[in-house]
């Protein structure tokens, strides 16, 4: 026992004394450099400060962020919040979805989470209510609120997520409790397919141990004067009673004397208040239908209420007899058909630049605000065979410049009446630059005309051309699955290289008959295509003509040199280098680290403070009226 006690002593000894001949050596140390310090002249040991306080003023903002991280407790909501997100992660990387919520700290445009069919629509994050269609867009607003709102009582995150490839909106609601995360979800969708339907499920999710009270608010009608309401019941198919409503009555058209007949007829709930039991879910299902007719004088429009109403009523019950996942998977098959064709662009950080969340997200809009009627249920075997001969043989469009160009046509909407403005903007510059035939065909061909526009490739009797200038070619571009024919589809990629320099490719999809291609003046020969990309030269000529010619009748593209009559023809030289920069970097100067602006700097300041020490070496020192003044006592 002693020996080990006298064991245990010798090494507590060994250790202190090791550690003060540590303490020892580093205050030896630091007073060696303390003592050179103090043997350096006055320059250079304003040098050593100023390298020091340099150094600090790069670490600063790195310092307060890690103290910021550690200081900042993680919300068990926010936690909750991020779990449910993750089935949405993928899509938001992508671009083809967008989220919202407590944690973001982001204009309300953003917020919005809007859909439509072309019919009707509403929004999710907004105050506004249900939106008809008027003229070019859904912009004529009704006094009747569709969507059910949950309240949870306590503290709560919530997210919205619109999800552009499926036309669907979330809305995500969390609340943190010792045995999990309360959940409500609620899905909106206005049904592709039956344009009359807006569809709004929620599911209620309680992990807790005690039950869950959630306030449900059924808004309808507010504010719509002379509207009828009527309560009415439907037995579905599968023995379930669903109680029901129908509002109608007419809605004045905006700054017109015009009346609009519409007639609603929406689920109702039982209650106000839904109680959940601990540990199992609740869910709902509420289908709101809408029918209405054009705008008319009030003496006319008195006649359609009557039939809108039984349009409504019909429509309403054909939805509830339908299976809940088949009526969601109806809607979201017809939206992965409408993104068939794409268009995709190189992000860019320079200042105003329009990139792909933007871009997507409008045509979003644009395609939200149009009917599908190839896809409607309703639509006859001759309708959809009109549509398609309509869509797979374009005439003239489009004949403008590059929309990329165009600010107008890429705001960020704040509201539903400004998504009408600009869906009614798009739809008026591609009538009026030769798509009004393709744009009436429905979502598909106000599709592919947008494609068109953003090239621009203009589609003429024989042939497609992409009439860009060369020195707009500064980003790269995909063009997904152009129709060019009854069974082609056209891939363009313009890809800026390592050398500034744009190239094309051109590829088909698919193809129903020989294809041929040809770059600027077509004065080489017309090359084949294939499913292969084939690669093209941006050329400049003189006259400026189009920089690619894709056509099926190869004699008529032999013939197009003779009709392009260019009188020089030469590669198109490399972009400058501050231009891709500008792009790539978000300034002129190119891709270079913020530590080598600072090293920059840092040499200018001690560049500058050498040649003061020169001059003042040189001229001053040793002069009387520069030294100091003595005193002889």
């Amino acid at each position: 026992m002693r020996s080990n006690l006298a064991y245990v002593c010798r090494q507590l000894l060994y250790r202190i004394t090791i550690s003060c001949r540590k303490s020892m050596g580093v205050h030896t140390l630091l007073q060696n450099a303390s003592n050179t310090f103090n043997t350096l002249s006055r320059s250079r040991k304003l040098l050593i400060l100023l390298i020091f306080f340099l150094g600090f003023l790069y670490l600063v903002p790195y310092i307060f962020r890690l103290q910021r991280s550690s200081s900042v407790e993680i919300d068990p909501n926010e936690e909750c919040l991020a779990q449910t997100l993750v089935e949405f992660q993928s899509k938001i990387d992508e671009l083809n979805a967008f989220s919202s919520g407590d944690f973001d700290e982001i204009p309300f445009s953003q917020k919005l989470a809007y859909v439509g069919n072309g019919n009707v629509a509403a929004a999710l994050g907004s105050d506004n209510g249900l939106y008809i269609r008027l003229y070019r867009a859904l912009s004529q607003p009704v006094k009747f609120w569709p969507l059910v709102q949950t309240h949870l009582d306590g503290k709560i995150k919530e997210v919205t997520v619109l999800d552009i490839r499926s036309g669907v909106a979330h809305k995500i609601q969390v609340k943190s409790t010792t045995t999990g995360c309360i959940i409500i979800r609620s899905q909106v969708y206005a049904h592709r397919s039956r344009p009359a339907l807006l569809v709004q499920d929620i599911h209620i999710q309680n992990p807790s141990r005690q039950a869950l009270a959630v306030e449900l608010d059924q808004i309808g009608a507010s504010g719509w004067e002379n509207v009828k309401v009527e309560s009415a019941s439907f037995t579905t198919n599968s023995g379930e009673n669903v109680m029901y409503k129908i509002y109608s009555g007419l809605v004045p058209v905006t700054k017109s004397p015009m009346m609009i007949p519409v007639a609603i007829a929406t689920v109702t709930m039982e209650s106000s208040m839904v109680k959940v039991s601990h540990s199992s879910t609740s869910s709902f299902h509420i289908i709101t239908s809408v029918h209405y007719s054009r705008p008319q004088t009030s003496e006319e429009a008195f006649k359609y209420i009557a039939d809108s109403i039984h349009q409504a009523k019909g429509e309403l019950e054909i939805g509830l007899n339908m299976n809940e996942k088949q009526l969601k998977l109806e809607h979201t098959r017809v939206w992965d058909k409408l993104w068939f064709s794409g268009f995709s662009i190189s992000h860019s950080l320079a200042s105003g630049a329009v990139n792909g969340d933007r871009i997507n997200k409008t045509i979003y809009y644009v395609l939200s605000n149009a009917p599908a009627p190839l896809h409607n249920v309703r639509s006859t075997q001759d309708d959809k065979l009109a549509i398609e001969k309509i869509l797979y043989y374009p005439d003239r469009c489009y004949e403008g410049h590059s929309t990329l160009g165009a600010d107008t046509l890429w705001i960020n909407p704040e509201d539903e009446s400004q998504i009408a403005r600009v869906v009614t903007t798009w739809m008026i510059t591609l009538e009026k630059q030769g798509c009004s035939v393709i744009a009436q065909s429905g979502s598909e061909g106000i599709l592919q005309a947008m494609i068109l526009s953003l090239g621009p490739l203009h589609f003429h009797n024989q042939h497609l051309e992409m009439t860009s200038h060369p020195s707009d070619l500064h980003r790269d571009l995909h063009f997904r699955r152009i129709n060019y024919g009854n069974n082609t589809h056209v891939n363009i990629s313009v890809v800026v290289g390592e050398d500034n320099k744009a190239t094309l490719f051109v590829a088909l999809d698919r193809n129903d008959k020989p294809y041929y291609g040809c770059d600027a003046g077509c004065l080489d020969p017309p090359v084949p295509l294939s499913n292969e990309k084939h690669q093209f030269p941006v050329k400049l000529t003189d006259p400026a003509t189009s920089v690619l010619y894709i056509t099926a009748d190869k004699q008529h593209m032999e013939e197009l040199k003779h009709a392009i009559h260019v009188k020089e023809i030469n590669e198109a030289p490399a972009h400058d280098h501050h231009v891709i920069a500008l792009h790539k970097h978000g300034h002129h100067f190119g891709g270079l680290p913020t530590i080598f602006w600072v090293a920059i700097a840092f040499l200018i300041i001690i560049f500058h403070l050498f040649l003061f020490k020169l001059i003042y070496n040189e001229y001053c020192y040793g002069q009387d009226k520069f030294s100091r003044s003595r005193y002889n006592l």
